[in-house]
């Protein structure tokens, strides 16, 4: 987000129009792809943060099949199709997509599984720190927005580019 919003030029009020908090029914389970991110208290209820999708179903930053943030595009994006988690002290990964969502998957050449570590290490710790922030953010906003939350993201140091 902190990337998103210095390189865009973005307040957090204007990062709205590119993140977005899904909030899911009462009656939905989480998605396995969600089950290990944490949820942020909104006015709204509790939400996921994400990049805000098109009617498609497309992320915004997506034009022509290309994705237009790549440089600076966020962890997840980053990890993408890949997910990871530890087991013990062990990195475990995964894939977290089907072909009909990422039609590349198992064209190409093969990712090592050293740089796998390295983008599981990496990915997790982002993570952790992410879900720190959230966990004290969840504790303290009495009544808590969108809004309140990514300017609390954008000022805490933690998260400077």
């Amino acid at each position: 987000m902190v990337h998103l919003s210095v390189a865009l030029g973005l307040s957090a009020k204007d990062l709205l129009t590119a993140i977005d908090f899904y909030v899911l029914d009462k009656r939905e389970t989480v998605p396995q792809g969600l089950r290990y991110i944490p949820q942020v208290n909104t006015e709204r209820g509790p939400a996921f943060v994400a990049l805000r999708k098109q009617q498609d179903g497309d992320c915004i930053f997506l034009k022509n099949n290309l994705c237009m943030i790549h440089a600076i595009r966020p962890s997840v994006c980053t990890a993408f199709p890949f997910v990871f988690r530890r087991e013990g002290s062990d990195l475990a990964w995964g894939l977290n997509a089907m072909k009909d969502i990422c039609p590349g998957l198992g064209k190409g050449i093969e990712v090592p599984a050293s740089e796998l570590v390295q983008l599981g290490t990496e990915t997790l710790r982002a993570l952790s720190l992410f879900a720190g922030f959230v966990e004290g953010w969840n504790n303290k906003a009495k009544k808590p927005t969108a809004v309140e939350f990514l300017e609390s993201v954008l000022t805490d140091p933690r998260f400077t580019v």
